[in-house]
């Protein structure tokens, strides 16, 4: 055997155990840490002040918004009250016009001129008649109390504050199904106060809002007053069910939403979460997490420094 020989050798035998030594340990490394995530023991986490929080069921509802407001009754009841009074006119002005051609075929108890006049009289009421209606028609579209049956007991009841006209614009148009109702609330708000409107119908387009508008009615509507803006609601499509991720368990990072899930006792997993069904308690995720499931709702900041490199070590 050469001397170069047995260098060689003794060198693949050095790289060997080398290799030997070093493999275990990388596989231990691998083992403590996710691919994604951090490894904290408990210690740990109370040193960083990372906090859990669980995953909640939850359904969404996927919905349409628009502004709405409040419209004041007394636009309701001015336009209705020019429609009555204009339709008394008109019937008033049609009896006598009936008689006076009665009167006139019988015996010629009225002259010509004044048959004429009625007659002119009653055309002009009519044309009045038929401006109400259409101005009550281009101001509330086809409203409950334009039927006669409803108007009195509405108009009181809008007059009383017992029931509230609300228009809700919709820029982004509107399902092609037409809903049944419409939910409010207030503006900056997300849960809590709201209200559902009890019938609807189409009304004429707004000019300041894009998109079609749709009129309701709400019923015994209390804490609103006229002239209140709020957001408009409608259906668009069955509820769905999933989970809610705490907005506060919500971390940024390479352009995506993640939070930090507890997989096991000392791993916090980084997944990924879907900010594109927000809801008051967080965002809704159609797949992806399990009720019940731990995520990290403090210290997520910290335990993203951590993973990526910069954080500050737990002392």
């Amino acid at each position: 055997m050469s001397v170069r020989f047995g260098f060689a050798l003794v060198a693949i035998a050095i790289a060997g155990c080398r290799g030997g030594a070093d493999k275990p340990h990388a596989e231990s490394g691998d083992e403590a840490k996710p691919a994604l995530g951090v490894a904290l023991n408990e210690e740990e986490r109370g040193k960083l002040g990372v906090e859990l929080g669980d995953v909640a069921t939850a359904t969404f509802q996927p919905t349409l918004d628009g502004p709405a407001r409040i419209v004041d009754a007394q636009t309701v009841v001015a336009a209705m009250a020019d429609l009555d009074k204009a339709t008394a006119e008109a019937r008033t002005s049609e009896v006598a016009l009936k008689r006076a051609r009665d009167l006139y075929r019988a015996d010629k108890t009225v002259s010509a001129e004044t048959l004429e006049a009625a007659e002119r009289q009653a055309a002009a009421d009519q044309a009045q008649l038929a401006v109400a209606r259409a101005h009550a028609g281009l101001e509330f579209g086809a409203a409950p109390w334009l039927a006669a049956e409803r108007r009195d007991a509405l108009l009181t009841s809008l007059a009383r504050g017992e029931t509230l006209l609300v228009s809700a614009a919709f820029p982004s148009g509107l399902p092609a199904v037409r809903p049944a109702n419409l939910a409010l609330r207030r503006i900056g708000t997300e849960i809590g106060e709201f209200w559902i409107t009890t019938e609807i119908w189409t009304g004429p387009s707004d000019p300041n809002v894009p998109g079609p508008t749709m009129l309701g009615l709400l019923s015994t509507p209390q804490g609103l007053s006229y002239g209140e803006r709020l957001i408009a609601s409608v259906a668009t499509g069955a509820e769905v069910s999933g989970t809610v991720v705490p907005a506060s368990a919500v971390v940024l990072a390479g352009g995506e939403a993640w939070c930090y899930v507890a997989e096991a006792d000392d791993v916090l997993a980084r997944r990924r979460v879907d900010l594109g069904r927000p809801v008051p308690q967080g965002y809704f995720q159609p797949s992806g997490f399990m009720p019940g499931e731990h995520v990290v709702v403090a210290g997520a900041g910290l335990l993203l420094a951590r993973e990526i490199g910069g954080g500050a070590e737990p002392d």
